[in-house]
């Protein structure tokens, strides 16, 4: 997982995300885990389609991205299955195809246990990223073993999109269930740490959680 600030300097994400449960139907890369960005948010969940949650991004593109989230994460099922399954790739999806940071979060059962998330903070067109990063984070986050064929029935992923890039004042100065950071420091060897934390993991999960490197 990646970062750029040193000490106690802080960067608030800004992010659109949405979930989806199905099967085929935490500016480096990174892993992450998650707390909460100023934005756009989307929580979707297909078997059902419901949608919860609020948006904060102005004009038509904003409400086109939350609109077009539960196919991007179709789409990142999609990539997985025809991966797993040594198929061609999918055809081009129809949602928006411009730049944005961007990472995909895989989880398992009902408990929805983390399986793989990794991203990058550099802009990539959305069908070349997400489809790069669902196979990234799925079979080649170090933390887990590769998911298979057998689990896709049970996984759910998301995809936070993040825009809005904000330097925080001091600790303190972000929203849980609001805003995402990203943080990088020295430790006591003169290493440098890194953590990024998702907007939508503190509302999730009720704590603070995440992943460093």
């Amino acid at each position: 997982m990646s970062s750029s600030c040193c000490g106690t300097k802080k960067q608030k994400l800004n992010g659109n995300y949405a979930n989806a449960n199905g099967h085929c139907a935490d500016g480096n890369n990174g892993r992450g885990g998650s707390n909460g960005g100023k934005g756009t948010m989307v929580n979707g969940h297909t078997n059902g389609y419901m949608t919860n949650g609020h948006a904060s991004a102005g004009g038509d593109g904003g409400q086109s991205m939350i609109d077009s989230m539960p196919e991007m994460c179709f789409y990142c099922f999609e990539v997985l299955h025809r991966e797993l399954n040594q198929l061609e790739e999918p055809r081009t999806p129809s949602f928006t195809n411009e730049p944005f940071p961007l990472f995909v979060t895989w989880k398992i059962g009902k408990d929805k246990r983390l399986r793989g998330c990794i991203g990058t903070f550099s802009a990539m067109r959305l069908h070349s990223g997400l489809r790069e990063y669902a196979i990234t984070s799925a079979l080649k986050d170090s933390r887990f073993s590769p998911i298979t064929r057998d689990e896709i029935q049970r996984l759910t992923v998301s995809v936070s999109i993040l825009q809005g890039f904000e330097e925080a004042c001091g600790y303190l100065d972000w929203t849980l269930g609001v805003h995402g950071i990203r943080i990088e420091f020295y430790n006591e060897r003169g290493s440098k740490r890194t953590a990024t934390y998702l907007p939508q993991v503190a509302t999730e999960q009720g704590e603070f959680g995440g992943g460093d490197t």
